[in-house]
């Protein structure tokens, strides 16, 4: 990532897309190989525990050398200025992916990973340990 200022603007560049590499192989100058790239952003929409939408970008993380699904950081950039519609629209001329997180029913925070259905709905992790069913 570079950061700079160009007159009254301090922009934030990231690179589209980024390297995937696999620690458990090495190349002959015993680097970890390039296996490929990703796209380095993923578009969020989220809710925090007050209900309000959260959207904004955040990093995805390589995980194709452990064969698992790429995971993702929390939100990096907040996008405050959009509504959900204009972030989505934005995100599809940028050619970033969305990922909408769904919201527990028993204590309304987003659900990020596994969850289960509960007599009142979805319930998250927390929730299922709690007994709240």
């Amino acid at each position: 990532m570079k950061i700079y200022r160009k007159n009254d603007k301090i922009i934030f560049e990231e690179d589209f897309l980024s390297k995937r590499i696999n620690p458990y192989m090495l190349d002959d100058n015993g680097e970890p190989e390039d296996v490929g790239k990703h796209k380095t952003l993923v578009g969020i929409i989220s809710k925090d525990e007050s209900g309000n939408e959260e959207l904004g970008f955040a990093l995805l993380i390589d995980m194709a050398y452990k064969d698992k699904p790429d995971q993702n950081t929390d939100i990096k950039y907040h996008c405050w200025n959009y509504d959900k519609d204009e972030f989505i629209k934005l995100c599809k001329e940028l050619d970033v992916e969305v990922l909408e997180y769904p919201i527990c029913d028993y204590c309304n925070r987003p659900m990020f990973g596994a969850f289960k259905a509960g007599d009142k709905g979805d319930m998250c992790y927390d929730c299922e340990l709690k007994g709240k069913e």
